[in-house]
């Protein structure tokens, strides 16, 4: 192999590396809610009694119309949301976490027609 292909192929694998760490799943919510000084357990306990349900962890179960006030009542105790975690191409599916919804619409994918160009 020459030089030149050596550095062809390692740039070739570099970008499939980067590629598929980028599609992760999205973090857990207790993660995306930060505070400082706030541990995994102290904020489970602030997010249920903000009223998240059972899916602590994505939020699957919220109704859109809970969202709003549960973000306030968590800002409220002085945590601060990072959406840094949700993108397109891992916020789909049908138990997609609420901050997927809030930014893609109903937990699907949603698709655009493109037109060609020449």
């Amino acid at each position: 192999m020459t030089y030149f292909s050596r550095i062809i192929f390692t740039l070739f694998m570099f970008s499939l590396t980067g590629c598929s760490l980028y599609q992760v799943v999205p973090d857990p919510l207790w993660d995306a809610w930060y505070k400082r000084g706030s541990d995994k357990e102290t904020t489970i306990k602030d997010m249920r009694e903000c009223g998240y349900g059972k899916d602590v962890q994505s939020g699957a179960d919220l109704p859109n119309s809970k969202i709003a006030p549960l973000h306030l009542c968590m800002e409220e105790k002085g945590y601060k949301f990072d959406f840094s975690s949700f993108r397109a191409n891992n916020c789909y599916g049908t138990n997609a976490p609420y901050p997927c919804r809030a930014y893609w619409g109903g937990g699907n994918a949603q698709w655009e027609e493109v037109e060609p160009t020449n």
